[in-house]
């Protein structure tokens, strides 16, 4: 844990408990309330939207709310991952804000991703696990997952500007002390059979890179129903071969950037198209533009040096002097055609960019 990891002024910009509440009234992002009185048998989820009846009788204790992808929404919140540099973006789920009342908790279970949990208002006590629960058992009945047994661990009561860290699999458990909101950057990886099931569904979608198994240098052993052991080993050589070859490389830039949210990463235009002869002449008339904190990139190597870009499941072939323009553009602050002169040649590559949302023109242009 760190204390005061951000200060007050910091914790002030992000959306507050109010602006939350009004956020989960609406249709596009999800929300739970969860009401926790008594003992688990009366636990209760219920799904947004939420109207201003449900607030009002959701009392002054023993319940939270919980809305997902708030980065999205609410800009200011989207500039916390300016903090998260030291870790992996690419892996970034979403920033989820939960407001608790006194008493409000979501009981003790584990997350099977890294998740940092910043302490906007109020106060909570939490109690972290000492090591990973790999045999973890849930109340049946719930439409939340919370640990029968509970597990052990060691207290901890945050306040304002605060980061706790939770490692996968520890166990966790977090209770209100005062009213409370509390911001958490989860960062999740794929399971293997995520990563098989996509990379096969690209393949399939690329004729020329969907070859089929002809059974070429099969001999005798492999006669009848045998797979004998060269058998095995050519058909892992081919998996292999697919798994190194340039196309996994560019899918993966795709893959890490789809969004867990059905409304986003679909890479379509903005509604306000702007032509390129306009973009063309905004930049040259000093205009900057900028990566939004919560868009997400992933840039990776190819064999061979070629550069990839990922985009809301879309992928861009990099030159060095696109990856050199990626490189400014990923460090998410104002570029133009004075402090980056590169920019204006590759006016199509940024136009396309910013016709789909992943850059937009600074305020200060």
């Amino acid at each position: 844990m760190v204390r005061k990891a951000l200060s007050s002024a910091e914790i002030e910009g992000l959306i507050s408990a109010d602006e939350l509440a009004g956020l989960a009234m609406e249709e596009a992002p999800r929300s739970r309330m969860l009401k926790t009185a008594g003992s688990s048998d009366d636990w209760s989820c219920d799904y947004g939207p939420f109207g201003e009846g449900d607030f009002a009788a959701a009392g002054e204790a023993d319940w939270s709310l919980l809305v997902q992808n708030v980065e999205q929404f609410h800009p200011d919140t989207a500039d916390l991952l300016s903090h998260f540099d030291f870790v992996p973006r690419w892996l970034l789920d979403d920033i989820m804000v939960g407001f608790s009342a006194p008493g409000g908790t979501v009981g003790a279970h584990i997350d099977t991703y890294h998740v940092f949990l910043i302490q906007g208002q109020g106060q909570r006590r939490w109690k972290i696990g000492r090591e990973p629960i790999s045999d973890e058992v849930y109340i049946q009945g719930l439409d939340f997952k919370v640990l029968v047994d509970g597990f052990d661990g060691d207290e901890v009561v945050v306040e304002s500007g605060d980061v706790l860290y939770i490692p996968p699999k520890f166990g966790h458990d977090g209770v209100t002390l005062k009213s409370a909101v509390t911001y958490s950057v989860g960062l999740l990886g794929p399971k293997m059979s995520e990563l098989f099931s996509g990379y096969g569904q690209y393949l399939s979608e690329h004729e020329q890179l969907d070859q089929r198994y002809v059974g070429e240098d099969l001999d005798i052993e492999s006669s009848g129903f045998i797979l004998s052991p060269s058998a095995v080993d050519n058909l892992r050589n081919q998996l292999s071969e697919r798994l190194i070859a340039k196309d996994f490389t560019q899918w993966l830039v795709e893959f890490f950037t789809e969004s867990t949210h059905e409304e986003f990463g679909i890479y379509t235009e903005r509604e306000d198209v702007l032509c390129l002869d306009s973009f063309s002449a905004a930049l040259n008339d000093g205009a900057s533009l900028i990566k939004p904190n919560f868009i997400k990139f992933a840039v990776t190597a190819a064999p061979g040096g070629e550069f990839h870009l990922g985009f809301d499941c879309h992928s861009f072939a990099l030159d060095e002097g696109r990856f050199t323009v990626v490189q400014a553009l990923v460090k998410e602050q104002a570029v133009n055609a004075q402090n980056l002169p590169a920019l204006m040649h590759h006016l199509e590559f940024l136009h396309e960019l910013y016709n789909h949302e992943a850059l937009e023109f600074a305020e200060n242009s």
